[in-house]
């Protein structure tokens, strides 16, 4: 019997009412596609998936589940067939998303737009991801998603979308890991993340950094640290703070009681800057430093500019507000500062000076 007769047949009985026979139907009609696959876009392809598309809504998630399996790799399965099990329960679509080749990256782009974090992990990890694709998962995707696509060395990310990465990494732990281990990862952005990381990763970070020709990193920071800057110039607030900073400079009167009078007084720019100059690093830095949750960061640059304990810990305090109890927690912030070695606070505060030295030549 011909492949139309047959499947003419198989569509009458398809209107069966018993779950078993609708099962069995299934899978003689995937059996009769893989036994002679019809042409692509040709009549016999149409009427294929639309016999499919129909006892697939119409069985058990189980039989769809193998029947998405058995399509998953099959350059030739129909379309129609494949949008659907791409839209189905996670268990259904997860294989059609992470490998099927029949679906284009317009396609998966809009399913990232309208489907659950699930299925957007099913596609993070595809052999190849588009930097469109990307983008979307990156835009939609919570961090254990997006943990997933950057853990995926198939994965391409555009700069931008490093970048929006890697602001997100600075406050999620789940983020870091990946971000430092790609090879493609900006330069200039983990020098960013120094701060934020934790021992492991920083000393990833600058065994990556040291392993760069010097005009290759210098050029990366320098670019990174010329584009901040850019930014930076259309602040009034931080222009003003610089020139009170210099004014003060200048007078010798920049010290750590200006720092804390800056600090108690709310004037976030001013200590910035003015923390930045007497550490030697850059503004952006330093206002890390300040605003991360954790204190590690600004005890990294304060035990390697050599800032006395005692006031790195006042700042520590300080940038929280001086609420009521703060300075209980002095004893607990000390021990930060006390924990990090000198010569490995000092080598991480190298690649914040090369940065803002390479941008200034």
């Amino acid at each position: 019997m011909a492949v139309p007769s047959k499947l003419h047949k198989l569509t009458q009985l398809a209107k069966e009412k018993s779950s078993d026979r609708r099962r069995a139907l299934l899978r003689e009609v995937t059996d009769m596609f893989f036994d002679a696959p019809p042409k692509r876009d040709s009549g016999a392809q149409r009427q294929f998936d639309a016999v499919l598309q129909s006892l697939a809504s119409q069985t058990a998630q189980d039989a769809r589940e193998e029947l998405a399996r058995r399509f998953a790799d099959a350059p030739f399965a129909p379309k129609g067939l494949i949008l659907q099990l791409a839209q189905d329960a996670i268990e259904v679509a997860a294989p059609i998303l992470s490998r099927s080749g029949v679906l284009s990256e317009e396609e998966l782009v809009t399913i990232v737009h309208e489907s659950t974090q699930d299925h957007m992990r099913a596609i993070a990890v595809r052999p190849e991801v588009g930097e469109r694709l990307s983008h979307a998962i990156v835009e939609k995707g919570d961090d254990h998603t997006v943990a997933r696509l950057v853990s995926n060395t198939g994965a391409k990310l555009s700069r931008e979308t490093f970048e929006t990465v890697t602001r997100r990494a600075e406050d999620s732990e789940v983020l870091q890991a990946p971000l430092v281990a790609r090879e493609d990862t900006p330069a200039d952005l983990l020098n960013d993340m120094m701060m934020v990381v934790n021992n492991t990763l920083r000393a990833r970070i600058q065994d990556r950094f040291e392993s760069l020709e010097p005009g290759v990193l210098e050029a990366a920071l320098a670019a990174s640290q010329r584009r901040l800057e850019a930014r930076l110039a259309e602040d009034q607030d931080i222009a003003e703070a610089r020139r009170f900073i210099a004014a003060k400079r200048v007078r010798r009167e920049l010290d750590g009681q200006l720092l804390i009078r800056l600090l108690r007084e709310k004037k976030i720019a001013h200590f910035c800057v003015g923390f930045a100059e007497i550490t030697s690093v850059d503004y952006f830095a330093a206002r890390k430093a300040l605003e991360h949750e954790s204190p590690d960061g600004l005890a990294l640059i304060c035990k390697a500019a050599n800032v006395d304990k005692a006031l790195f810990v006042t700042i520590a305090v300080l940038r929280g507000g001086a609420r009521d109890g703060a300075f209980n927690d002095a004893r607990e912030i000390g021990k930060v500062y006390d924990a990090l070695d000198p010569g490995d606070a000092e080598r991480a505060l190298r690649f914040w000076k090369m940065r803002k030295n390479a941008a200034a030549a």
